[in-house]
Parts: structure tokens; sequence; C-alpha cells
């Protein structure tokens, strides 16, 4: 009876130790391939890092490129086409570059000066045929200029100390940046977004690359009609000087009403999208252009 229990015991530890063995085996290959995974993700990721970047390398050489074309930028020239999908080993990476100053800049409105005040006007125009409230032009220009004094319907230190803020007194490094001014919300600032940018104060509007958005907000006097009429005509012959653009687009206005207005630009933003494997990749940057060097990347975001 005894050799009977110990040949049962005998039996049951042997199956328990394979039991356990199984089991070890089991985990260990599952913990292989989430480690295998794991390494194959970072690898990927880090591939397309580095496809994004080389993507903002690819921008800047385009916008240097046409630097040597002239001082004239419109959309008909070769910085203007996006760069289409293009598979690369494993994945594929696409990008686009954008006239900055095609949109209205936030930094404008911050001066004391005639230029200012219309950059603060456009800026009313474009709030009001988007539905946000006018007042907010006021808050934006206290947040970007160098006094603590408050604007009419502006905002200074006093109107953020209840949340433990004070206002920036200095320009805006990316547009983004509105959201931290007072009566803005994520809501408005998305609106917004496509044409209003952050570049130095005094970084015009380039009326040869604008949108039609950007150009009603340029030309109030205008009807959706005309401004289509100007797209179309820039299009065939992009405008060579502010006074072409003053003779062919607004016939019989002054040089004040074309301040903060330009034909060229320096500043262009770089979209860049890489996948590898199954990672995807997203850079942005913000390129400046002059003196005849390599344009420099004043800011640039990789996620």
């Amino acid at each position: 009876m005894s050799a009977r229990r110990e040949s049962g015991a005998a039996l049951v530890v042997a199956m328990l130790v394979a039991a356990i063995a199984a089991a070890v085996a089991t985990t260990l290959t599952v913990e292989g391939a989430r480690w295998q995974s794991l390494v194959e993700g970072r690898r990927d990721y880090a591939r397309a890092v580095s496809l994004a970047t080389a993507g903002i390398q690819w921008a800047r050489q385009v916008v240097a490129d046409d630097a040597t074309r002239g001082p004239i930028d419109h959309l008909g020239e070769p910085w203007a086409l996006a760069l289409p999908t293009t598979p690369v080993d494993g994945g594929s990476v696409e990008g686009r570059i954008d006239d900055a100053q095609a949109r209205l800049n936030v930094n404008a409105t911050g001066g004391t000066d005639a230029t200012a005040a219309i950059a603060r006007a456009r800026l009313a125009r474009l709030f009001a045929r988007n539905g946000v409230d006018g007042a907010i032009v006021d808050a934006v220009a206290d947040w970007v200029d160098a006094d603590s004094a408050p604007r009419e319907r502006g905002a200074e230190d006093a109107a953020y100390a209840r949340d433990g803020g004070v206002a920036a007194n200095a320009p805006m490094a990316r547009a983004g940046e509105l959201a931290a001014v007072r009566g803005m919300s994520p809501a408005v600032l998305a609106r917004l977004a496509p044409d209003i940018v952050a570049l130095p104060p005094d970084a015009g509007v380039n009326v040869n690359t604008a949108s039609a958005n950007v150009l009603a907000v340029l030309l109030p006097s205008l009807d959706a009609d005309a401004i289509g009429a100007i797209v179309a005509a820039r299009r065939e012959r992009p405008y060579g000087s502010l006074d072409d653009f003053g003779t062919r687009a607004m016939p019989g206005t002054s040089s004040v009403e074309r301040a903060g207005l330009t034909v060229g630009s320096r500043h262009f933003l770089v979209t860049v999208l890489a996948r590898q494997g199954r990672a995807v990749v997203r850079a942005e940057a913000l390129l400046a252009r002059g003196d005849g060097r390599m344009p420099t990347v004043v800011w640039q975001v990789v996620d």
C-alpha cells in the first residue's frame, strides 16, 4: 500500500513539474514575443524620427534653392508643390511646405504705430469672420507688447493674477501660445489656426500666397467674386511689387492701407509625416530664410 502511495505521489509530482515547465515555456515565449515587438517598435519609431528629420532638411534645401529665383514668392514655385507619399524601405515619407507669411502675424499687433493698428484691425476682422469676440484682439496685443499697460479691452498681469499667471509681454514663438491669452479657448483657437502665425513683428502678409479668406480680411471692401478674381489673376501673373498689387487689386488705395503686406517671404512652415512599420511620426518646423544662408530652423516639433 505504501509503495502504491509513493508511486502515486511521484506521478503527481511529475505531472506538476511538467505543468510548471509548460507554463514557464509559454511565459517565456509570450514575453519573448512581447520583447521582440517592443524592440521592433522602438526601432521603427527611431527610423521614422530619422525620416521626419530628413524631411525637414529636404525642406531647408528646397527653400534655399528658391531664394536663387528672386525676391518674389508665389504658389507657382517648386516649394509650393507637396512631396507625395514616397515609399522607403519598410515605410514612407510625405511632406509639404507652406508660406508662413500667407497668414496674419499675431506678433505684428503689439506696436503703437499705424502699421500695428492696421494689423489689429485685420486680426479683428478675421476674428469676426470666425465668430470670435473682437475684444480678444486687445488682449492678444497686450500679451505680445513690451509694456504692462492694458489696452481699452486688453489684459495685462492683473487679468491673469487670479490663476497665478502674468502676461508674457513678449512676442509669441508659436501661434499656439494664443491659448494662454484671456478669452481664448481651444475651440476658438482651432477655428483661427489655419490663418494665423507667430513671426517677427515686421514679417508682413504675402499677397501672392494668402488664402482667399485672408485676402478678404486684407481687402474688406471687396466681395467674394472680386477676391476670387484676385486669386485667379495672381495665378496667371504673380504680383511683382506692392505697387503692382495696388494697381491691379487695390486701385485707389494709399500706401498706408498696404502696410504690413509683401510679395516675398522669409518664413516657411514645414510638415512631414513619416511611417516605418507601425510607427507614425509627424514633424513640424518653422524655417527662416535670409542673407543667402541656409534657412535656419526657428523651432521644430517631432511627435
